[in-house]
């Protein structure tokens, strides 16, 4: 039995194509950990109430970059390992089949024909 795949190769061009966004995220992390580092100069004469609100401000979005990169990294991370799941589980699965064909087979249980995809039609 050789019906059993996973297109492992469309996995792994979809996370091919996930990987080639991570300079973005990476390019808007530093633009934001840049943008957060500025308000410093955004205290004059010694009043600070522009700068406390900038700081408050980019403080939350300055996190976002970065817990995308990590949600992406781990949703990756799980795509691939359930596809080597998959693979490996088809595997098995079209081995122990292949198996037990032949032991049925040994014993006179059923027929080769039992086993192929028009089994059982007239």
């Amino acid at each position: 039995m050789d019906d059993w795949n996973v297109d492992a190769d469309g996995v792994l061009a979809l996370l091919t194509s996930i990987d080639t966004v991570g300079p973005d995220f990476e390019r808007a992390h530093r633009d934001i950990t840049d943008a957060a580092e500025s308000g410093a100069a955004l205290a004059a004469g010694g009043r600070t109430v522009v700068k406390t609100a900038w700081t408050t401000f980019i403080e939350d979005r300055s996190l976002v970059p970065g817990k995308i990169m990590h949600e992406v990294a781990a949703a990756a991370s799980a795509v691939s390992e359930a596809t080597a799941a998959l693979v490996a589980g088809d595997e098995q699965m079209s081995l122990d089949t292949t198996a037990a064909q032949s032991r049925a087979e040994s014993w006179g249980i059923a027929p080769t024909e039992a086993y192929s995809s028009s089994a059982g039609e007239n």
